[in-house]
């Protein structure tokens, strides 16, 4: 019987670009704006913060 493997990668360049572009949004949206919404990406972590739940 065949079989085969599955191996996932991530490209980090790529997460952090996606982060990036995700803050511009934010920082634009005017619901947003003077909140402390943000994101963080350190490593292998993403932190999302904002001032209510609703921002997250």
């Amino acid at each position: 019987m065949p079989s085969f493997d599955i191996v996932s990668e991530v490209d980090m360049q790529e997460v952090t670009n996606s982060v990036d572009q995700a803050s511009r949004e934010v920082s634009t949206r005017f619901d947003f704006k003077g909140t402390g919404a943000r994101f963080e990406h350190n490593g292998n972590e993403i932190m999302l913060h904002g001032d209510s739940e609703f921002q997250i």
